[in-house]
């Protein structure tokens, strides 16, 4: 299907034919997409379209309403260009000023509009633009950013920097990027003390801001991390244009920059220029896109600026073909090829009307690339346009196309010729016709067939002319005759036809009937062959043709019948060839005339509204029968709504009771029969004269609005509606036809639509309708126009000075009464409220004055006010920015830095009073003197920003405070600071501790803070310290910190000992270091329960019911508290594999005798201890058996008649053997026979039926049985009376009951019977309400002896089994229901508690699978390991407690249970993981407390251990440069030295501390003393830090390589095992689900 649509596809492409059609549509600019304008300045677009001739063009919104001119506001020129004028905030209209337009271009080739334009005022709006201060270390960069709020940030751009008023130069160390930001490199210290302001420019208004004043804060350089100080996000950029990406970063030492492109190093291009402030790419590509990493690094740290750059390549469309002349029928394909980025979508239109799918029209593609016409028609031609969008872009390209009549006319044919036989000839025919046409050939009327003496070819020139030649090879007699072409397309047919004569012997091919149609020409060929013949005639009734001036003979012999009469022309025709002399041939050809329908002329009369009407439609000649039918408006009429139609043989009459409006319409008369269809068509007019539907009414018009008059009307023709208008408001004196622009439009309900109603349209209007009925009619109306509010004068800034009176003025006219409303930003200004606003109006005739008093202004007022005039018909309004001037702000003091004897301060300037800052003066005294005894620093400069005060007392308690000055005054004085000297370390210890135990494994520890006076600062943390204080432990404290919380603490020690003392103390500290300890006290940790069983547990048997279990006690240290007593627990193995009843003894011994145990049985036994807290570790599963005893009674009998001299008897095993059964006896006894004791027999263990013969015919007996074990003979069963028989019937000697049996293992269910005939045995399974027969086959077996066999039995095969034995004295049935055991289905795991060392797992058992649980594999392992450990649970269990794990340590957990058939499925892997993470280092602990010259000494208590303790610290450290490192081991609860180091050297230091959760890390650098004592300088930069890093990539690269295939190695280990666990998990569970 797909190759014949591809192939029809081609097809229509090569009919349909590129040529110019002369036609001249084009656009100037259409990449005009956005215009953007100052509402100052006003704008002009010219129309991106045009045309050749010229083209009209106009302007649309892109809702597709045409535009109006607004005087003085929106003007259309004639040569198509839009003008926007000038205009006041107050008369913006967004449906003018911000909307999206497109202009079209028209001309007799079509139609195209350009794409939407967006055109959008900008109008002078307040903003202000801002400088943040920022902090900067001395050598390093800083970034100052100009903040444009976000309303404005499109139009508004930084135009320049200053700094201290002067304009910024970019050169040497000061930077201003693309995007506006001023950057600092190597900053100084002078840096500090000057302003830097932006400056920015609006656009489109040219106006420009100046931002308030920064400072920059300089410090000496610290040792960092890098931190981002400007960077970038993800953006789209045109392809071609140059991007800037910032990134900068401050850190010290002086962080390195390096950049990335997806990954990678970034190529080497000339376009790529790194800079101070980032990455500069210029004339952006396509595959610049990607994903930019900014690195920047130093010894420290690292950090990564990162986003995402898409370069966009511009939509480009191409339109094929571009000009295509086609024909009516043909198939037109236009195709859309787009460049650029994806992401787009197509849309297609037709003389700017969107392209919608119907029946002809169809859109292809993947994105609708290609537009199919199928059977284009005329009403297709036109202009073609693919538009494509893509975001905020659109391409567009155009097409013309030209449907034309292209019925094929044939414009070169072959002439008549005489060939010899095997005489190669050809014939040619050229049609022409659109699309082009096909040739086909045919000769005397017979299509000719393509074979190896007749071919065809075919093929269209670039005019679309298709030529076809017939090739005829070896031409015979039977190749002469009329060849003819006949050329075809969608549209029509044309043929040519003549004689090719091929020489041989004449004859006349076989003649068929014709049908002709009257009244239309029909030809008749002469099917002659064969050259020379003499002539060739025509005869009709033995006349020779022609007779009349309808018939014409041609030299050929083709007969031409003309207007075919059927009483005429039907009838017998004779062809007669003379083909010599006195010899003649001929054949006859029969004619039959058909009659087609001839309808007699008819007309509608001129109808009136509920007249009748009648109309007869008259066939008066065709040949019957005549089939007559009635359409209107091409519909099908029916019967009904009063329209009647009566149809007779050859008339059809249509009757309308009452004519209406609803009757117009065009009704057609159709008449057939088999020779054709005609009709004939005429139209019915129902007039009726126009009447008001809608009168037009007085009514108010608003300036600037639109406004609708009203007026609607209806009659039939639809009458047509003038307006007219009569200027002025008295008496109209003369009505002037309204002229219709754009702005003035009649609506297609005849009402007057005004879009922008003008002071000169007020005045009567009249609506005047007529429609050739009756007479006209009209209505007239007075309109009115409305003024709305506008604002004619106001003041655009002003200044006032703070604490005095201040008016604002504004002037508006309009409709009265005009209210005038002011606000304050967006709050309205309410003087009732506000008493300091005062607010006073003025009516001055045409205008109205209103007056904003400020008394006085206020900092707050300094803000944009606005006034608004508002009256019934509008609202305007006008902006005056107000600056209030006053004393500045006080500065924002802050201390740097506190010294024994000295402080440093900064401050910070805010806000100014809106005037520039002359001065600081900086006061300061004791805290508890006033403040008349201060001491002042005075006079400081404005350019800078802090200061250094000494000669103060060292613990002392300081206020300080500062003013500054403007040239407007003195500020308030800034908020008082208070600083203290330096804290110490705590001379207290911790009060109040005490202990409680909590669980066996943690005690709970509360303190209260030391005393307040002896706290020395703030107290931020506690280190706990605890040890075991039982005989063997190493007396050594473990270390835990918190933070503190409040005056009381509490914290919980955990993973302790079970059941042991524990010795804590407890020590504060604060920022400069930790106090002493508090005094030891002990607890000792809960009990718990024994983590052993007891040892050398032993079994006895001591009778058949009677054993003696006896053990010793655990070992002492697991016993985790005091021993209460042990646990016996026992069950029973029966020989089928389930369990009998789990039972317990509890005593305080270590022996205990069992007694009421079954005989002969196999028994369980387990021993636990048990403590306060419970149950402990049961011990390993001893096995023990009871002794024999005699056998109980067979638990049924069974006795039938087998002849008339013996009987069978059939019985069960005991229930309870009681040991192992070695025979059977059977016991027989007749009363009254005189026999002194029964008779007995024995049989074997494995028979249970045994015959008994030579008995009495009709002699009853009695029958028992007893079994026998190596004790005794047991109790006999129920004894049985029978009495032999003759004949038989069926009888079935074995039991029914239940079978229970493991799955997968062969089971018989026996049916013996006897009787006489031999029975037939039927077995039969119950299904829901029916039994189904047992069919043999491989899984069951009947045997000869009824014994049903089920093989490798599954889940499925349990239920309900019945035997039948019969016979012909009877039938006799068992039942046997069987019990297939599978294993357990999984149970549901989860974690219902952990802890620092164990998880408890709760759980859910499944189904039993028909075998009691015997209990539970549970199976762990370290989440990172395969390694699984098995713990078994007891059945009886539903949760189980994993100890002795590790800390902060995830770990999976999986259960399955298990029954006598085998172990289930397994359960859902989870996860869960004990308490505590890995060791961290606290930033409040000073790490060193001391260093000189050649040692450093280092504090480790600011390891915390997370809560898992710490099991080594590794301490590494080297000379910074160097390459090796040296190492030690410490201990965290001592303080460690490091010695023998360098003098006046800096050190890199890096600690890693690790506990059974992980490790952590920690790095730090310290620098030696001179040799005098003095401090050394920091580094800047390290030589030979490139070296190292080279080495370190060099000898890294292995190992990390070397790592990384280990890590995949065990990665793929642990997939397979993955896999191998799910095969056996599938495994398992098969089985039990089938």
């Amino acid at each position: 299907m797909w190759l014949v649509t591809f192939l029809l596809l081609l097809d229509s492409l090569h009919k349909a034919r590129p040529e110019d059609v002369g036609t001249s549509l084009y656009f100037v600019n259409d990449s005009l997409q956005q215009v953007t304008f100052s509402s100052s300045v006003g704008v002009v677009v010219p129309c991106p379209a045009a045309g050749s001739p010229s083209a009209a063009l106009r302007w649309y919104l892109a809702t597709g309403d045409d535009i109006y001119d607004v005087p003085h506001i929106r003007h259309v020129h004639a040569n198509g260009t839009l003008q926007l004028y000038p205009f006041s905030p107050s008369a913006f209209n967004s449906f003018i000023h911000d909307n999206d337009y497109f202009c079209t271009a028209e001309n007799a080739a079509g139609k195209i509009r350009s794409p939407n334009i967006r055109v959008k005022a900008v109008f002078r709006e307040p903003y202000t633009v801002r400088v943040e201060d920022q902090r900067s270390m001395r050598g390093s960069v800083a970034v100052f950013k100009c903040l444009i709020p976000s309303s404005v940030q499109e139009y508004v751009s930084v135009v320049s920097w200053e700094k201290d008023t002067v304009a910024i130069i970019p050169e040497n160390r000061f930077f201003i990027t693309y995007h506006g930001g001023l950057y600092i490199s190597d900053v100084q210290k002078e840096d500090a003390l000057s302003t830097y302001r932006c400056i920015t420019k609006h656009k489109y208004s040219g106006e420009t801001r100046q931002s308030n004043g920064a400072r920059l804060s300089v410090t000496d350089p610290a040792e960092s991390i890098p931190t981002i100080l400007d960077g970038f996000h993800s953006q789209e950029v045109w392809a071609g244009h140059n991007m800037e990406l910032p990134c900068t970063a401050s850190g010290y030492p002086i962080p390195a920059i390096r950049w990335l492109k997806d990954g990678r190093p970034l190529p080497a291009d000339s376009r790529w220029t790194k800079h101070i402030t980032g990455l500069t790419i210029s004339d952006l590509r396509t595959e610049d896109s990607g994903t930019y990493i900014c690195e920047v690094t130093n010894t420290f740290g690292s950090a990564e600026a990162t986003g995402t750059l898409t370069v966009i390549d511009p939509l480009h469309v191409t339109l094929t073909p571009k000009k295509l002349k086609t024909g009516i029928g043909s198939t037109v394909i236009l195709s859309c090829t787009l460049t650029g980025s994806p992401e787009f979508t197509i849309r297609w239109y037709r003389n700017t009307e969107l392209v919608l799918p119907n029946e002809a029209i169809s859109i292809r593609g993947l994105s609708n690339e290609t537009l199919l016409i199928t059977s284009a028609q005329k009403s297709h031609s036109g202009a073609y346009q693919c538009f494509a969008v893509r975001k905020a872009q659109t391409a567009q390209d155009f097409a013309i196309i030209v449907l034309e009549d292209g019925t094929p006319r044939i414009v070169s044919s072959f002439s008549e010729k005489v060939v010899n036989p095997g005489e190669q000839f050809s014939l040619m025919c050229a049609a022409k016709g659109a699309p082009p046409p096909t040739v086909t050939w045919a000769l005397d009327d017979e299509p000719i067939v393509r074979d190896g003496s007749h071919r065809t070819s075919q093929s269209t020139m670039s005019d679309g002319t298709t030529i076809s030649h017939m090739n005829v090879t070896g031409p015979q007699i039977r190749d002469g005759g009329v060849y003819r072409c006949t050329a075809r397309n969608s549209v029509g047919s044309a043929e040519y036809q003549a004689r090719i004569n091929v020489r041989g012997p004449p004859s006349i091919r076989a003649m068929r009937n014709i049908t002709a149609v009257a009244g239309r020409d029909t030809l008749i060929n002469c099917r002659v062959i064969g050259y020379p013949y003499y002539s060739i005639k025509w005869y009709k009734d033995a006349l020779l043709l022609p007779d009349n001036h309808r018939q014409v003979v041609f030299e050929n012999g083709t007969l031409k019948l003309t207007d075919v009469q059927k009483g005429m022309d039907e009838g017998e025709y004779l062809c007669s060839v003379l083909i010599q002399p006195q010899l003649s041939i001929s054949q006859s050809v029969h004619v039959a005339v058909k009659v087609p329908p001839l309808i007699q002329p008819f007309e509608f009369p001129p109808a009136s509204i509920g007249q009748l009407l009648y109309i007869p439609c008259v066939v008066s000649s065709g040949d019957m029968p005549i089939r007559i039918t009635w359409r209107k408006d091409g519909q099908v009429i029916i019967s009904g709504s009063g329209v009647t139609i009566e149809s007779k043989e050859f008339m059809s009459s249509l009757q309308i009771s009452s004519v209406s409006l609803k009757h117009n319409g065009n009704y057609t008369c159709i008449a057939s029969n088999t020779a054709a269809t005609v009709s004939r068509e005429r139209q019915l007019i129902v007039r009726v004269p126009p009447r008001f539907v809608v009168q037009p009414n007085n009514q108010d018009g608003i300036y600037g609005k639109a406004g609708v008059l009203n007026c609607s009307v209806d009659g039939y023709p639809p009458p047509k509606v003038m307006w007219k208008h009569a200027k002025g408001s008295g008496n109209p004196q003369q009505y002037h036809p309204v002229p219709l622009t754009g702005r003035i439009q009649i609506l297609p309900n005849s009402s007057l639509l005004i879009r922008h109603v003008l002071e000169e349209d007020i005045g009567y209007y009249l609506c005047q309708a007529s429609n050739g009925v009756g007479t006209d009619i009209s209505k007239s109306m007075f309109l009115t126009v409305k003024i709305p509010a506008m604002i004619t004068s106001h003041p655009n800034t002003t200044i006032a000075i703070k604490g005095h009176a201040k008016e604002l003025n504004c002037t508006a006219r309009g409709e009265r009464p005009i209210i005038i409303r002011w606000e304050k930003g967006d709050t309205v200004i309410d003087p009732d409220r506000v008493m300091r606003y005062a607010i006073a109006t003025k009516d001055n005739g045409d205008e109205v004055v209103s007056t904003l008093k400020l008394k006085p202004a206020d900092r707050g007022d300094s803000v944009f006010f606005s006034c608004h005039a508002i009256n019934s018909y509008g609202e305007d309004r006008g902006l005056i920015q107000l600056t209030v001037q006053e004393p500045p702000d006080p500065p924002e003091l802050e201390i740097r830095e506190v010294k024994a004897r000295s402080m440093n301060l900064r401050w910070t300037q805010r806000f100014d009073g809106n005037s520039i800052i002359t001065g600081f003066d900086i006061e300061y005294k004791n805290k508890s003197d006033s403040w008349d005894f201060k001491q002042s620093t005075r006079n400081i400069s404005p350019t800078i920003n802090q200061a250094n005060i000494v000669d103060l007392h060292p613990a002392s308690v300081y206020s300080i405070r500062m003013y500054s000055f403007n040239k407007i005054g003195r500020s308030e004085p800034s908020k008082e600071l208070t600083i203290s000297t330096e804290e110490a370390a705590p001379d207290g210890p911790p009060m109040d501790v005490t202990l409680q135990p909590v669980t066996s494994q943690s005690i709970q520890v509360t303190w209260k803070a030391p005393k307040k006076e002896l706290q020395n600062g703030v107290i931020r943390g506690y280190q706990i310290g605890y040890r075991e204080n039982s005989p063997g432990s190493n007396g050594q404290y473990s270390i835990v910190e918190m933070k503190a919380t409040g005056d009381s603490e509490v914290y919980t020690l955990d993973n302790l000992k079970k059941f042991a003392q524990y010795g804590v103390v407890v020590q504060a500290f604060n920022r400069a270091g930790t106090g002493p300890s508090s005094s030891e006290i002990n607890a000792t940790t809960l009990e718990d329960v024994p983590s052993q069983p007891p040892e050398n547990v032993r079994a006895l048997s001591i009778t058949s019911d009677v054993a003696v279990i006896s053990w010793s006690e655990p070992p002492r240290s697991t016993l985790n508290g005091v021993l209460k007593g042990y646990r016996v627990i026992f069950w029973s193995l029966y020989v089928d594999g389930e369990w009998g009843e789990m039972q317990n003894i509890t005593t305080t011994r270590e022996r205990v005798e069992l007694r009421g145990m079954e005989k002969f049985t196999n028994y369980s036994v387990q021993v636990l201890a048990y403590t306060q807290a419970g149950d402990g570790v049961r011990s390993s599963v001893l096995y023990i058996q009871t002794k024999e005893d005699v056998p109980g009674p067979p638990a049924g009998i069974k006795a039938v008649p087998s002849s008339a001299s013996s009987v069978v008897v059939s019985w069960l095993p005991p229930t309870k053997p009681n040991g192992v059964i070695r025979k059977y006896t059977i016991f027989c006894f007749s009363p009254g026979s005189g026999q002194p004791a029964p008779s007995e027999y024995e049989t074997s263990p494995e028979q249970l039926f045994y015959r008994i013969a030579h008995l009495n015919r009709g002699q009853q007996y009695l029958l028992w049985v007893a079994a026998v074990t190596s004790a005794g003979r047991g109790n006999g069963s129920e004894k049985v009376t029978i009495e032999p028989a003759g004949k038989a019937p069926a009888k079935i000697i074995s039991f029914g009951g239940t079978v229970t049996t493991p799955w997968m293992r062969d089971v018989r269910l026996p049916c013996n019977s006897v009787g006489d005939p031999a029975p037939a045995v039927k077995w039969t399974k119950d299904s829901e309400d029916s039994a189904i027969p047992v069919s043999m086959d491989g899984h069951w077996l009947i045997h000869s002896n009824g014994t049903l066999l089920l093989r490798a039995v599954k889940a499925e095969d349990s239920g309900y089994y019945t035997c039948t034995a019969t016979n012909t004295g009877g039938f006799d049935t068992i039942i046997v229901n069987l019990l297939v055991q599978v294993p357990p289905d999984q149970p549901r795991l989860t974690v219902s508690k952990t802890s620092a060392s164990s998880i408890t797992l709760t759980w859910i058992p499944g189904d039993n699978g028909g075998s009691s649980i015997r209990g539970f594999v549970l199976q762990y392992s370290v989440d990172n390991s395969e390694e699984w450990k098995d713990v078994f649970v007891s059945s009886s269990e539903r949760s189980f407690r994993l100890d002795s794990l590790k800390c902060g340590t995830w770990y999976k957990v999986k259960l399955a249970a298990k029954n006598s058939v085998g172990s289930g499925r397994i359960s859902e892997i989870i996860e869960a993981k004990t308490h505590g993470r890995e060791p961290s280092f606290s930033k409040d602990q000073h790490l060193f407390t001391h260093i000189n010259s050649t040692h450093a000494r280092l504090n480790l208590q600011g390891w915390s251990n997370g809560g898992c303790p710490i099991t080594a610290i590794v301490l590494e450290y080297r000379p910074k440069g160097t390459w090796a490192w040296q190492g030690l081991r410490a201990n965290r609860s001592g303080e460690v030295f490091l010695t023998e180091l360098r003098e006046a050297t800096w050190y890199e230091l890096r600690m890693r501390a690790c506990n059974s959760a992980g490790c952590g890390n920690e790095t730090a650098q310290f620098a030696t003393l001179d040799y005098d004592g003095s401090t050394i300088p920091p580094i800047k930069s390290a030589q030979g830090e490139g070296d190292d890093v080279k080495k370190l990539f060099t000898i890294g690269c292995p190992v990390i390589l070397a790592t990384l295939g280990v890590a995949l190695l065990f990665i793929v280990r642990k997939k397979r095992k993955e896999k191998r666990l799910k095969r056996l998990r599938g495994l398992r569970g098969c089985p039990h689900q089938g």
